[in-house]
């Protein structure tokens, strides 16, 4: 039967997890197939946060994860998170129930064009067959380039069905090896196709400046002296891009695409791209050439030197900058993080002004230890995101650094860390409201009202359902509670209080 031989594939080649909510239908007999051959399903409480943790295991394991939902309400619940994993690449399989395309309309419980609902936010959508694509071939093409979900329907008894596209192979453009063999002072800025290819070693021997995008933080160790942080095309004047991308005389991307950054224009000098697809609005980098095979430009790379104190210079101003004293501020936070794990720890970052932060003073020492949304800027990301990798490896302990807004919206799924005794400590950054929103209408004498909390605290929430909790006002504190947590012991929620105004300042000059 197919869905015996989906699961029996997914156990042997597949990440070893499913996540979902189950009907009564197929979808039941999938979960109970997946667990008679050793994969793990655990149930959540929405069909995002299912497809978000699919998409998690997904990029740390490599291999395409699993969400699975019953028809209509419930692949419309999961479409928030599978647009989340297309904005991220993160490779998964919505699997959901259908109606078979010869199914009369008059059978409309439940009913939805579901080809239309997942369009815009799949790489494409197949029925289980019996001749048709499987887990392999599936998983294969959520992972292709660019990587994302893929909709796989269940609808009874169906014959055949479709193959997946093959990646089309195109042609070099331009003389990109000529352009890094007659630079002088070239920069290489890595997107998250630098993971996908495993480009890290060579990335750490470089001696040239190396920014990474925000979804590719860890694809050069960031503690490395010519690692120059993050790129966001936006930088201010106190961000190591506003400096070192000014005196290159040759941009290097690898996979540099519009999503993956805040601003994308043309350089003041020449850039090339290494990447195999042409993403959509690639030409606004105006790139002198792109070269499809990366291996020729990363040993001409090899071969340059410039930039290295610069680099370790313009990352040490930023550094002392939001690390000088005063009041206790994001960055403080995540200096207490580095110190209180200095065998490691995996850091998710959910998004707002604490992220901001996060992606210029979090040293990733490699990409499977810093997730975020780095690309879709997609807020309540962050919860799912941390469950799922602290689920795939509990090996070190997650950390999730989260703001005032990010809890909502999948907190139910926090349940499950408890439920597993996960290694997950939950730091709500908190002051008092949703900082980064609130910038513009302070600028512009808009109302603030819809984006304050004051004394929004979910530590009552989290120590209702089992989680260890505490408060810290300051880095000490913070330090003293992350010290006394004992990860295999279960998770921990920490509220920590900031203050309003100083957290406003706190990018001034960055971004």
């Amino acid at each position: 039967m197919p869905i015996q031989a989906l699961a029996k594939a997914m156990a042997a080649n597949g990440p070893g997890h499913a996540f979902g909510v189950p009907g009564s239908g197929q979808s039941l007999d999938l979960i109970h197939a997946l667990e008679g051959h050793g994969v793990s399903f655990h149930s959540v409480h929405h069909e995002g946060a299912a497809a978000i943790m699919a998409g998690t295991v997904g990029r740390l394991s490599g291999k395409a994860g699993m969400a699975i939902a019953i028809k209509g309400p419930g692949l419309a619940n999961m479409v928030g998170g599978m647009a989340a994993c297309t904005y991220e690449n993160l490779p998964m399989l919505a699997v959901t129930e259908a109606y078979g395309a010869e199914v009369p309309l008059a059978k409309a419980h439940k009913r939805l064009d579901q080809g239309a609902l997942t369009a815009a936010i799949s790489k494409g959508r197949r029925y289980l067959a019996a001749k048709g694509p499987g887990y392999d071939a599936l998983s294969g093409w959520a992972g292709a380039e660019a990587p994302g979900p893929v909709f796989l329907e269940l609808a009874g008894s169906v014959d055949k069905a479709d193959a997946v596209p093959e990646l089309e192979i195109l042609a070099d453009q331009g003389d990109v090896l000529g352009l890094i063999e007659r630079a002088a002072r070239p920069l290489i800025i890595a997107g998250t196709l630098a993971l996908r290819l495993d480009l890290s070693p060579d990335l750490n021997r470089m001696q040239i400046p190396v920014f990474s995008t925000a979804a590719a933080k860890g694809a050069v160790h960031e503690a490395l002296p010519h690692a120059a942080g993050v790129y966001t095309g936006v930088g201010q004047e106190l961000s190591p891009e506003a400096d070192l991308i000014q005196r290159a005389d040759l941009i290097v991307g690898i996979g540099l695409r519009p999503g993956e950054v805040l601003g994308a224009g043309p350089f003041k000098c020449d850039a090339v791209n290494l990447d195999p697809i042409n993403a959509p609005g690639h030409d606004g980098f105006a790139f002198a050439g792109v070269l499809r095979d990366p291996a020729p430009a990363m040993a001409a790379l090899a071969q340059k030197a410039w930039g290295v104190e610069e680099c370790a210079q313009a990352v040490g101003r930023l550094r002392q900058h939001l690390l000088r004293p005063g009041n206790f501020l994001p960055a403080h936070a995540f200096a207490a993080i580095a110190q209180a794990f200095p065998s490691g720890v995996r850091v998710v970052i959910d998004t707002g002004y604490f992220c901001t932060i996060g992606e210029h003073i979090w040293q990733a020492p490699k990409g499977e230890r810093c997730l975020s949304s780095g690309s879709g800027r997609y807020m309540g990301i962050g919860l799912p995101q941390a469950i799922a990798a602290a689920i795939h490896d509990p090996s070190v302990p997650t950390v999730l650094a989260v703001g005032d807004g990010g809890i909502a919206p999948f907190f139910a799924e926090a349940r499950l860390a408890q439920r597993l005794t996960l290694p997950l400590a939950v730091l709500q950054m908190s002051d008092g409201g949703y900082g980064s929103v609130r910038t513009r209408a302070i600028a512009d004498g808009l109302t603030q009202a819809p984006m304050l909390e004051p004394g929004a605290s979910w530590r009552g929430a989290f120590d209702g359902i089992g989680f260890a909790t505490s408060e810290a006002g300051g880095a000490d504190a913070l330090a003293t509670a992350l010290a006394d947590w004992r990860p295999n012991d279960g998770p921990l929620f920490a509220l920590l209080p900031m203050e309003s105004e100083p957290y406003q300042e706190m990018i001034r000059g960055v971004r």
